[in-house]
């Protein structure tokens, strides 16, 4: 029971952390020159096969957030089941 909060709560961390990142893609969408870190990494794969590409996808990072909010929605449900059961749990051994 408690490990499900633990994984719980790590998921909801998880999704806080993936929707951080994704708020700074965003918020730097317009800033010249700016690349996203998978952007940053795939460029240097590129440059040794002669292919450019640069920026910040919007559509794909949207796509993104609304994943990551769900999942954090998904793990908020899932902590407040758990929640129940052990108090429910509680309640009845005391």
């Amino acid at each position: 029971m408690i490990q499900g909060l633990y994984n719980s709560l790590n998921g909801m961390k998880t999704q806080v952390d993936a929707l951080e990142k994704t708020a700074n893609n965003v918020a730097n969408i317009t800033t010249p020159g700016y690349k996203t870190p998978e952007t940053a990494a795939a460029d240097e794969v590129m440059d040794k096969v002669d292919i450019k590409w640069s920026g910040v996808d919007a559509s794909k990072e949207m796509t993104d957030m609304t994943v990551e909010k769900r999942a954090f929605q998904f793990n908020v449900a899932a902590l407040k089941a758990q929640d129940e059961m052990l108090g429910t749990l509680i309640d009845l051994k005391g």
